[in-house]
């Protein structure tokens, strides 16, 4: 380890005071090799924010307790460097604390590190917090883990999420579908797309839209995955400019898309996540009767497959669909 010149060691007779230490020690706090090392020199170099972190190290090793510290030193070239301190003691014959013998190591790449992955990490939940009502994670086999904002939400506890249950806080209406497009996700590794009513904490149902994506290995297997939970109004907002009232596509034109397609209710529900029978009363009652961003669901699995919408109750098919069924 000490050929890579970030790591060193040392060792004090505690009758004495007198230590001494390799050479990749004295690397790595910048001092000479010739000059004798000290103890006191180590704290000496101890950065000035971190000074009272360190004060008790020596104290703490007279007395027989092992020292496990990372803090900053200043070395004599002036630059900063973080090095983890550990410390053990050998105790003599009575027992006594008589020797202590020590490593060094300069962990400033792995700080470093560490803090940009926080603050990669700080972003991202700064990011989710501006779009989501919640995030949330799932196993690599589709069970989802347990999360706070979950119970806050729905009032479920860790308990109640177990073996599947967490959809008994999904519509009894839309859970068939939720079910089906997560599994369908999960099976195929495809990114997870849903419309769904789900019982808040208060007993009230509200509509949500919830999308997940797989983390892979290399070899292409599934981590876990990593999904988000937006309210309607906030994601029809999002995908509609900022308005969330203005309708997406007509009663006319979900009929019409359906016919071209050759889809089912079933068909539709499954690729926009949005339940057959709010599809069947949209086509019913007209798109006054839903939330907005089902309506953009629907529009969105039909552009998936070709079709294009204008003004009135146009469709058309631009290309031939991806997917049949």
């Amino acid at each position: 380890m000490e050929e890579h010149g970030n790591t060193g060691f040392w060792t004090c007779d505690l009758i004495t005071g007198q230590c001494s230490c390799s050479p990749g020690l004295l690397r790595v706090i910048g001092l000479e090799q010739a000059r004798p090392f000290r103890m006191i020199d180590l704290i000496d170099q101890v950065h000035p924010e971190d000074r009272t972190y360190c004060e008790d190290i020596w104290s703490l090793i007279r007395s027989g307790v092992p020292v496990n510290r990372n803090f900053r030193i200043i070395r004599g070239d002036r630059t900063v460097r973080w090095i983890e301190f550990r410390s053990e003691v050998v105790l003599d014959a009575e027992q006594r604390p008589a020797r202590a013998i020590g490593l060094l190591q300069d962990v400033s790449q792995q700080h470093e590190s560490r803090q940009a992955l926080d603050e990669s990490t700080g972003r991202y939940r700064a990011l989710i917090g501006t779009v989501a009502t919640m995030e949330w994670r799932a196993t690599a086999a589709g069970e989802p883990v347990f999360s706070h904002g979950w119970a806050t939400l729905t009032g479920q506890r860790e308990s109640d999420m177990l073996d599947g249950n967490w959809l008994s806080a999904v519509h009894p209406d839309d859970r068939d579908a939720v079910s089906a497009a997560w599994q369908q996700a999960v099976t195929s590794l495809s990114p997870y797309r849903s419309n769904q009513r789900i019982r808040r904490a208060d007993g009230e149902y509200e509509w949500f839209h919830a999308r997940a994506v797989p983390v892979l290995h290399k070899g292409g297997r599934s981590h876990e995955w990593l999904g988000m939970i937006i309210r309607h109004q906030d994601f029809a907002m999002l995908g509609n400019g900022g308005s969330a009232t203005d309708p997406t596509v007509t009663p006319m034109q979900i009929r019409a898309g359906r016919a071209m397609l050759q889809w089912t209710l079933e068909d539709l529900s499954r690729q926009s996540g949005v339940s057959v029978s709010s599809i069947r009363r949209i086509e019913g009652e007209g798109e006054r009767s839903t939330r907005p961003a089902s309506l953009s669901a629907i529009r969105e699995a039909f552009e998936r497959e070709g079709l294009a919408f204008s003004d009135g109750n146009t469709v058309s098919l631009q290309r031939f669909p991806m997917s049949g069924n």
